[in-house]
């Protein structure tokens, strides 16, 4: 920023003195302003300077790339251009008086210099961020567009359950399953890389990521490592059974999601809704058991429990923004094939991300 300060106040230099060669110093005469614009230009009123010189000046106090920066340049330069005419393209043009337009490029910004060899007007443009609307010369800023072709993060945590053939009831075999569903937690994390098919508005995408099944049982069951199958039983001390505050299955899997992305355009806040669509891949890192209860304390095991190695999942997201409502639903059993109840997971909650 500074050199292009500095690079800005050199051209002015130099425009500054082919002017004085030319003796086009030029005084202000009986000026009265009644605005607050005015106002802040009364300082420069008791002394000659030609307009670029007044420009130069404002340039080294203020940011010449703000609007009012250069609506103030602007307006500088029309007060010193003469005691009797203020330079206007509609003037211009209903006087026939004729004017030459000099173009000076520093880096992506344009100083404009108007009125040969009088100087009538002087404005600059910067070309990243905007144009200069010739109609009435005012400066319109331009809203750079999230660019959304690249990749994301996103973390979910919501709710998992068992489905007994599409029913959250389970039937009367599997009863020990019971799930406490306002505990059973899903989590997990993931790393996206997406690809634009129509702009930004048909997207695809593949990522990396990890997800987390907490099965909280209602019952007082344990799981039985290293089994050949499914293997559950009550425990008891001292013939008495033992009574769980905690008694839960976890599930780890590491992740490779593909989903197919839909949007609309941005609104004006720069968000927009979002659908999106696919199948997650997993395959199991371990499993884990944890149980608390005042006659054995807390416990873990860690084992597979016969729990399903690869897994595919169907996965749905809408939402707005940043935050969207998720679903995912495993058409195969939680365990394994032969090895455990034919129970089906599911898991709906709230998803956050750059979607």
């Amino acid at each position: 920023m500074f050199k292009k300060m500095f690079s800005l106040m050199l051209v002015c230099g130099m425009i500054s003195t082919a002017v004085i060669a030319q003796n086009n110093t030029f005084k202000v005469q009986n000026a009265s302003y009644q605005t607050k614009s005015n106002s802040k230009l009364r300082d420069f009123m008791s002394v000659e300077m030609n307009p670029i010189e007044v420009v130069a000046e404002r340039i080294q106090k203020i940011n010449p790339f703000k609007k009012e920066a250069k609506e103030e340049a602007v307006f500088a330069s029309n007060q010193y251009a003469g005691s009797s005419f203020i330079a206007d393209p509609d003037t211009t043009a209903s006087t026939g008086r004729k004017t030459d337009t000099t173009e000076i490029k520093v880096g992506k910004t344009r100083i404009i210099v108007v009125g040969e060899p009088k100087i009538e007007k002087i404005y600059m443009e910067r070309d990243s961020t905007g144009d200069f609307n010739d109609d009435d010369h005012s400066y319109k800023e331009s809203k750079k567009k999230k660019d959304r072709s690249d990749s994301y993060f996103e973390w979910n945590i919501g709710f998992n359950g068992l489905l007994d053939n599409g029913s959250t009831t389970l039937s009367a075999p599997y009863k020990a399953l019971d799930l406490e569903n306002n505990k059973s937690i899903n989590f997990s994390l993931a790393y996206h890389k997406r690809f634009n098919v129509i702009g930004d508005n048909v997207q695809i995408s593949a990522g990396i990521g990890l997800d987390w099944n907490n099965y909280r049982f209602s019952q007082n069951i344990s799981f039985t490592p290293k089994k050949d199958s499914v293997t559950l039983f009550m425990d008891s001390v001292g013939g008495m059974a033992v009574n769980y505050k905690k008694n839960k299955l976890m599930s780890r899997y590491v992740t490779v999601p593909v989903m197919l992305h839909f949007a609309t355009n941005e609104n004006k806040s720069g968000n927009r809704f979002t659908l999106a669509t696919g199948v997650e891949l997993g395959y199991l890192i371990n499993g884990r058991t944890k149980q608390v209860s005042d006659a054995k304390g807390k416990q873990k095991f860690n084992d597979d429990f016969n729990l399903r190695d690869l897994r595919y999942g169907l996965v749905g997201r809408i939402g707005y923004g940043d935050v969207a409502i998720y679903a995912k639903y495993y058409p195969q059993s939680a365990f394994s094939t032969g090895e455990g109840p034919n129970l089906n997971t599911y898991c709906v909650g709230l998803a956050f991300g750059g979607f």
